[in-house]
């Protein structure tokens, strides 16, 4: 099964992928042409490339932010996914990316907190005053809440990080139940997209 993990900046999605490992389940690295911050480790934290690479590689899913290329690769998808599940975090773009590609082998985790929770944790991990408004007003202005009917799970993360990973475990119960035969799905790459729905479990 592949996870796909969206939600606003701020909400946590960062912290479910963290909870995942630890879970055993492994993260689809991105390709980007950007270049390695300090302390960044490649394969890690990204698969870096110069663009003419990035280009050339087949992706699943592919995006343009901040004068950069980001996107999955389609031999990452296949390689981690002969392991066991997966998860990814991404936009609403990306989760529907993977969706057209692998149907329902894939499965949508939508994190979602009050606008005053996603403000308080940009602001510790060092977001600058300029960089929390503009965050927070795209998320108003481009209705990013609504992404959550496009998940099959929605998180509410505005309580603690150990209830934060109860409702994860949760989660991932509720999916595991509703798994097809995921590895059959991949390979045979079908393309059944799922658009909107309104069957979203909130844990």
């Amino acid at each position: 099964m592949i996870y796909i993990i969206i939600g606003p900046s701020g909400s946590g999605k960062t912290l479910v992928g963290e909870y995942l490992k630890e879970k055993g389940i492994h993260e689809l690295i991105s390709h980007t042409t950007r270049r390695p911050r300090p302390g960044e480790v490649e394969g890690t934290a990204y698969h870096f490339v110069e663009e003419a690479v990035f280009h050339a590689t087949k992706k699943v899913e592919e995006n343009f932010y901040a004068g950069n290329y980001y996107g999955v690769s389609l031999d990452e998808v296949l390689k981690k996914t002969r392991d066991g599940d997966v998860f990814a975090v991404t936009d609403i773009n990306g989760a529907k990316a993977f969706k057209k590609k692998y149907g329902d082998a894939v499965k949508v985790i939508y994190v979602e907190s009050a606008p005053r929770k996603l403000r308080a944790r940009m602001k510790r991990r060092g977001d600058s005053r300029a960089s929390i408004r503009r965050r927070i007003d795209a998320y108003r202005k481009n209705k990013e809440a609504g992404q959550r009917f496009y998940a099959d799970i929605i998180l509410d993360n505005n309580y603690s990080r150990k209830t934060l990973s109860a409702k994860v475990d949760h989660a991932l119960k509720v999916l595991h139940h509703s798994r097809g035969k995921t590895k059959r799905m991949l390979m045979a790459s079908k393309k059944s997209s799922q658009e909107k729905s309104s069957k979203s479990l909130r844990i």
